[in-house]
């Protein structure tokens, strides 16, 4: 479930969310802060949640339901007395209760302009009441939260090798050269979330409890049980391109985008460009890098030059630049590096040099 839809109880049970309440850092208090700045309708219930997470954190005590009204009623009114000066801001604590505090000032800015001396006794009174709640919901005894260490797995396929994986929940993926892909050792137990970074073939085992996800940068892509391959390499668009069953993909550009895919759907997504475009594509030359095959359907020579350096392990350079409209075709069924250079070399009007794991290419 996307955290915008969270009601109460999903983020009393969020392990993130209980993290940020219990023993936050500044990377927890970053994440909530922008939660809260892009879904404002959210903040009372996540006050109420935090209310929840702490309660059921800490011994009980037999407080009475009007005493803690009152001291969080205390609370809202000095928010509501106190303004936020936008030219000298005092550090923000990093504890979840701070945050909302200091979300809720924020939303009285411009409304009205309160003298210093005011906005000191707002302060005053907010750091008085959290005093209070402290004591209710914070006692002495109260035992420190310990963090489990979480175990990253990290796969790597080097140029000129390809990586055929099985994951711990039974999937499998075909790694292609020169990716990267990392996620957490047996996954967690209400989701498989994994990072990729290059090429990948995914066949996911399925498992409705715990949804299958890959980041490639601000792009989730998320199935449950499918097939579907993604590219996502520096500097050029992410390809996903799904093979059966279905999925959705989530976008997060200047603003939010779900999108979802079904069988033989693809969908191009240019970061650079904030672009997104659906695409067909032709599954054989898809998955040709997976049967040892090289594929070049009428694309540039930089292209070229990335599947080259990946898939033999070398590097490519230019003596000069080839001409920015220039696409090449071809298909190389388990070849040599000189069998395709020879290959390139005709169609592209180019004379190259090999030695060692070093191509020159010259341009005619």
């Amino acid at each position: 479930m996307c955290k915008r839809d969270y009601k109460i109880a999903d983020f009393v049970l969020d392990p993130e969310f209980q993290k940020w309440v219990l023993s936050p850092d500044a990377q927890t208090k970053s994440y909530w802060e922008k939660y809260l700045n892009e879904n404002p309708k959210k903040e009372e219930d996540i006050a109420l949640a935090m209310k929840l997470v702490l309660n059921m954190s800490r011994k009980s005590f037999n407080i009475t339901p009007d005493r803690i009204d009152n001291t969080w009623n205390n609370i809202e009114k000095a928010i509501d007395n106190a303004a936020v000066n936008e030219i000298q801001r005092s550090p923000v604590p990093l504890n979840a209760l701070s945050t909302i505090l200091h979300f809720r000032a924020k939303k009285a800015e411009g409304k009205r302009i309160i003298p210093q001396f005011y906005r000191l006794v707002g302060i005053l009174a907010i750091v008085f009441s959290l005093a209070i709640v402290a004591n209710i919901y914070f006692p002495k005894e109260v035992a420190p939260v310990v963090e489990q260490q979480v175990n990253m797995i990290e796969h790597y396929a080097p140029p000129g090798v390809k990586a055929n994986l099985t994951l711990q929940d039974g999937s499998k993926v075909i790694l292609n050269s020169g990716s990267t892909l990392k996620y957490i050792n047996n996954f967690e137990s209400h989701q498989r979330i994994l990072e990729l970074n290059g090429e990948a073939y995914f066949e996911v085992a399925e498992d409705k409890t715990r949804p299958f996800s890959v980041k490639t940068g601000s792009v989730t892509t998320t199935a449950l049980g499918t097939v579907f391959l993604i590219s996502s390499y520096k500097n050029e668009p992410i390809d996903i391109s799904l093979l059966t069953g279905k999925v959705a993909v989530d976008i997060d550009l200047v603003e939010e985008q779900s999108i979802n895919l079904t069988n033989g759907e693809g969908l191009q997504i240019d970061l650079r460009k904030e672009s997104i475009k659906n695409v067909s594509f032709d599954p054989d030359k898809l998955l040709a890098w997976t049967r040892k095959t090289i594929v070049f359907d009428q694309v540039s020579m930089f292209e070229i030059k990335r599947v080259l350096e990946n898939w033999y392990g070398v590097k490519v350079a230019f003596t000069n630049r080839p001409s920015a409209d220039l696409e090449i075709s071809g298909k190389f069924d388990d070849q040599s590096l000189r069998n395709v250079l020879e290959g390139l070399s005709h169609s592209a009007r180019f004379n190259y040099q090999l030695e060692k794991d070093k191509v020159t290419l010259k341009f005619n």
